[in-house]
Formats: C-alpha cells, sequence, structure tokens
C-alpha cells in the first residue's frame, strides 16, 4: 500500500509557497484510492425449519478483513421480523471469523440467533431459526479487506434486492478493473 501523501499548504495564506490546486488534487486522489477496498453486496436466502447452521451468507475469505452485515429476517407467513447489525472480522490464518451483534429490533417473535465460520475457503453467516418455519433473510454487507482492489468484482446497487448487478444494455456485468 502506498503512503500517504501531505499537501503542501504554505507557511501564510496566499503566499505561493503550497501545491498548486491541480497537484494537491492529484494527491488528494491518490490518498482516497489508498484506502482499504470495499465490496458493498445485497442478498437474500431463506432458512426452512428450526434445524441450525443453516448457510444464508458466503463471501471468500481471501477478500474479507472485516465487514459490517446488516441482516433483516422475517416470517412471510407472519408478523414477525427483526434485525440486527454484524460486526466481523477473520483471523490472520483466514481459518476463523467472529462477530459481536448490535442493535437488535424484533416485531413479535425473535426468529433467528446467527453464527459464522470459515469453510471451504469462503467466510458462512449461518442462520439458526428459533422458529420452525420458513424465514426470510435479507443481508446488506459490507465487506472490507487489507490489498488491492480485486478485478472482477461485481459491482451491485446499494439497498436493492439481490440481482442487483449493474450490466449494460447487452446484459454485460460491470466490475472492478486494475
Amino acid at each position: 500500500m502506498a503512503t500517504q501523501e501531505i499537501i503542501n499548504i504554505g507557511t501564510l495564506p496566499n503566499d505561493g509557497e503550497g501545491d498548486p490546486l491541480r497537484v494537491a488534487f492529484a494527491k488528494i486522489n491518490n490518498n482516497f484510492s489508498n484506502l482499504f477496498p470495499t465490496a458493498i453486496n445485497t442478498s437474500s436466502s431463506y432458512s426452512v425449519g428450526d434445524t441450525p447452521g443453516q448457510l444464508i451468507f458466503e463471501t471468500d475469505a481471501n477478500t474479507f478483513t472485516m465487514a459490517q452485515l446488516y441482516v433483516y429476517a422475517a416470517d412471510p407467513s407472519g408478523d414477525s421480523s427483526q434485525s440486527m447489525q454484524l460486526n466481523a472480522q477473520i483471523n490472520q490464518e483466514l481459518d476463523d471469523a467472529k462477530f459481536s451483534a448490535v442493535g437488535l429490533s424484533v416485531f413479535g417473535n425473535a426468529l433467528s440467533s446467527y453464527s459464522m465460520r470459515v469453510l471451504g475457503g469462503n467466510v458462512q453467516l449461518l442462520a439458526n431459526p428459533l422458529q420452525d418455519t420458513t424465514i426470510f433473510h435479507f443481508i446488506g454487507s459490507s465487506i472490507i479487506w487489507i490489498g488491492s482492489t480485486l478485478p472482477g468484482i461485481p459491482i451491485e446497487l446499494d439497498g436493492y434486492v439481490a440481482n442487483s448487478v449493474m450490466a449494460t444494455e447487452i446484459n454485460q456485468g460491470v466490475t472492478t478493473e486494475q
């Protein structure tokens, strides 16, 4: 990762000793491009019955340093729903992930608890349903990793349902590039 570029602002206002505007803004752009790469994604899945450990979200462990996951769960046949935020991280060996949950809100009955693991090179979020029913899970995630931006990551619209990957008029997916 490149180092931070400091903008020379001169000694006094308008003394002509600082960086010209074009140089200063180039330094600003470079500083922002050196921040951690981030992938923002939305997805949805269902858990069925009350069997624990049902996979509802998965992402590559190699591009996962930390994340914020927003999980909304709802019983489509009832009036119960819940939402919470999970703050997660992966260990240095990329073989275990931990999270803390904050901001739980529930309407009706609590529907699910969650667990996290790394399996087959992927970080997985698992639902542990508290009700013997079908539960809809909507997950908004911001995955942050150390390193370079990887080419080919699909760019999705934030806040929309699954399959919101941006595409051209001829249905070619819009992705990151090097």
